[in-house]
């Protein structure tokens, strides 16, 4: 009799573990982007496991009472392998998922604790969600007014929609003008309407009559989901050489000071759920988590870009902020790439932020870096812009490794329109180029101006900034999502990798996560890792 039920257990078991690739596809709560595990599949399988473990419980009866029974043993050792392959991780560590599943954390501005999920992020029409351009400050860098995008980048899966992002993570920016671009357009994604007051920022402005507003640093919180978000200005590598005693906040300053960060950590703000004034909790920012460190390729010229001002920068940059994860984005194209010899060069320093990635050097705070593969990106979009305008007749093999070296000469056409910089036609040009006349009288080559950059090294934030913003959020996902116990070094490449793959390129979304789907990363938690003290 009890063999009969053991018996019939197992098959239990292995019937619900057929059900399980089923209903990953059908139930409507779980749509994986790459193969991995829903959240569907994940209560199956804790289901299935415990089918297997009572079989295994039931055998154990049977072995005591018939000792001598072999064919008993053999199911003893088939269970234990069963659940011993239930209960290790998935050879598929990445786990972007988009759910409809509509939480009351979702619109909550509350900094109070919740449970595993770190950060989400939502994708919308931009009729719904305006693009990410209310806390852009510079006249110079806006393209409201551009030419459309051409047909490949401009479908609503590609660069037409916009996001939102719900975070209890504390995330701080540092870099030049164009990380400050991407830190407002990420403020944009955290702050909806009605929140934008709890953004402060210190300022300088220049331009014509002083139309442009530049930010040295700025602290939002909370965000919605109740996290941080801060930017902080420096246009070099942090180093103890680039220290200086003071800080000010004016065009082309490029040293730092620890009072800055001391500002930024100090930084207090209240609950704006309560009721009352009376019942409100102050909090202060503490630590950060997290660091997305652009180097200032353009302030630094690249040999001055090493191995060590690299390490050194981090490392200075976590111990003044307190965060264990920092997210490099790769270097990419712009004016200050001149030549084939620089654009190898600037390959050749990715290669090397990847390699400080996967197997970095012994630093203080920093457990994990991780890379947003943001030079991939923009190279795409042009590689896409170019193909439009008729200079390279097909789009190359981007899975390929370094695909950007290869008939790459049409990059340093430039417009010479433009004087004081003259930038690469692919990277600001809407449609081909004309001749005309400029203020000297000279003959020029100009053009009608894209939706891609302006001045051929900021970016048209408004249609990249939302892919940005989501990749971010993706990439924290991969590390904040899965509870107190830190992913698995394998598992989170893998995640890295589906977040880049989706994001940090053209391919296009999913048409269903725009407007109805709640979209989390998580890699697979390393079991053996220890819980880190409260």
């Amino acid at each position: 009799c009890l063999r009969a039920l053991a018996l019939f257990l197992l098959a239990l078991y292995i019937f619900n573990t057929v059900q399980i690739a089923r209903l990953d596809k059908a139930l409507e709560g779980g749509t994986p982007v790459q193969p991995g595990h829903s959240e569907s599949r994940c209560a199956l399988s804790a289901l299935a496991r415990y089918y297997a473990s009572a079989s295994l419980v039931w055998l154990g009866v049977i072995a005591g009472k018939r000792k001598g029974s072999e064919r008993t043993r053999g199911m003893i050792v088939l269970c234990f392998i069963l659940l011993q392959c239930l209960s290790r991780d998935e050879p598929s560590g990445q786990q972007l998922t988009a759910s409809r599943d509509i939480s009351t954390f979702g619109g909550s501005y509350s900094p109070r604790p919740f449970g595993s999920e770190r950060i989400s992020f939502r994708l919308h029409d931009p009729d719904r969600v305006p693009i990410p351009d209310k806390f852009s400050g510079v006249v110079g860098y806006r393209c409201r007014d551009k030419a459309d995008l051409p047909s490949p980048l401009s479908t609503r899966t590609v660069l037409n929609f916009t996001t939102t992002i719900t975070s209890n993570v504390k995330i701080v920016f540092v870099g030049d003008s164009i990380s400050e671009q991407f830190a407002q357009a990420l403020d944009a994604s955290l702050l909806g309407p009605g929140f934008e007051s709890n953004r402060l920022a210190r300022t300088y402005r220049n331009g014509r009559e002083n139309e442009n507003v530049h930010t040295c640093f700025s602290v939002s919180a909370p965000v919605r989901g109740g996290g941080v978000f801060a930017f902080w200005r420096i246009a070099t590598l942090m180093s103890a050489s680039t220290r200086r005693a003071e800080f000010k906040c004016q065009h082309q300053w490029t040293t730092w000071n620890e009072g800055q960060a001391k500002r930024l950590i100090e930084h207090q703000y209240t609950e704006p759920d309560s009721r009352s004034v009376q019942n409100q909790l102050n909090y202060t920012v503490h630590n950060f988590d997290c660091i997305v460190m652009r180097i200032p390729h353009g302030w630094l010229k690249l040999p001055e870009i090493t191995r060590e001002r690299i390490v050194e920068a981090i490392d200075l940059a976590s111990s003044h902020l307190g965060a264990e994860t920092v997210i490099i984005p790769t270097l990419q194209f712009n004016n200050n790439v001149l030549s084939q010899s620089d654009w190898k060069a600037l390959a050749r320093i990715n290669h090397m932020l990847r390699g400080i990635a996967r197997d970095p050097p012994k630093m203080g705070k920093v457990k994990r870096i991780l890379i947003q593969e943001f030079g991939n990106f923009t190279s795409q979009v042009i590689y896409a812009n170019a193909k439009s305008l008729g200079m390279i007749e097909e789009l190359p093999d981007f899975s390929k490794k370094d695909w950007q070296l290869k008939d790459s000469d049409f990059l340093f056409k430039r417009l010479s329109a433009e004087s004081f910089w003259a930038p690469s036609i692919s990277m600001v040009c809407a449609d081909k180029t004309f001749e005309t006349t400029n203020d000297k009288g000279q003959t020029v080559d100009d053009c009608i101006r894209s939706k891609i950059s302006r001045d051929g090294i900021h970016w048209c934030v408004e249609y990249l900034g939302p892919r940005y913003s989501a990749s971010v959020a993706c990439l924290l996902g991969c590390v904040y999502n899965t509870g107190e116990k830190s992913p698995g070094q394998k598992s989170l490449r893998q995640c890295e990798k589906a977040c880049n793959d989706q994001f940090m390129s053209i391919s296009p979304v999913d048409e269903r996560w725009i407007n109805e789907m709640r979209l989390y990363s998580r890699s697979i938690v390393d079991r053996s890792a220890p819980i880190p003290e409260s």
